[in-house]
């Protein structure tokens, strides 16, 4: 994701900002590997492992990586936030849902949460281990979060790419392309131990 932000960048898509806050990259380094852990915990490690008691490897994954782009989308637009009430659960509830109603955006980021969600579960099944999956997780986390701090985009080419580098056509194919490579390096070869009787 990087390599793709400098290339965004050489081709004037993107520009670095005239002041770039490169002193918020170790935090943000902090909340990706934060949130990568738990997310995987919950995901790929909770709820995979839950729905493998019933069904086999690949419908697990789909509706784990599905409910996992889903939850990405469930959040109000952030100026539907102002005072918080006891009632501002019930005031925001009715926003949650506002995404959908681009269809670009739903093409775009999630159907990139998806294939991310997909990935991120074929690592898990295979390497029998959460490591892998919240390395990738943690590091694309970065890279996103990183790469929208220092730099803005200047030029609209959707459907390729939106306003950041997970959202669009071209991102889903970068993302296809990455997990080929993790494939290649990591995966191919290793043994899904959680092999059941329901994967027969």
């Amino acid at each position: 994701m990087i390599a793709l932000g400098a290339i965004l960048i050489a081709a004037g898509v993107f520009e670095l900002k005239e002041a770039p806050p490169w002193n918020l990259l170790p935090n943000i380094l902090l909340t990706a590997v934060v949130v990568a852990f738990i997310e995987e915990i919950l995901f790929r490690g909770a709820i995979l492992g839950l729905t493998r008691q019933s069904f086999p490897s690949v419908p697990s994954a789909v509706f784990v990586s599905v409910l996992f782009s889903v939850v990405h989308f469930l959040k109000p637009p952030e100026d539907k936030i102002q005072t918080v009430n006891w009632y501002s659960g019930f005031e925001i509830l009715q926003h949650v849902f506002h995404q959908f109603s681009d269809p670009l955006l739903v093409l775009g980021l999630f159907i990139t949460l998806a294939i991310l969600g997909l990935m991120l579960a074929h690592a898990a099944l295979r390497t029998r281990s959460l490591w892998l999956p919240i390395g990738i997780h943690a590091g694309l986390i970065f890279a996103k979060m990183g790469f929208s701090k220092v730099a803005k985009r200047i030029q609209d080419i959707m459907p390729w790419f939106g306003s950041d580098i997970t959202v669009g056509i071209g991102s889903i194919m970068i993302l296809l392309f990455l997990w080929f490579v993790i494939w290649l390096l990591f995966v191919r070869g290793s043994v899904d131990s959680t092999y059941t009787e329901n994967d027969r």
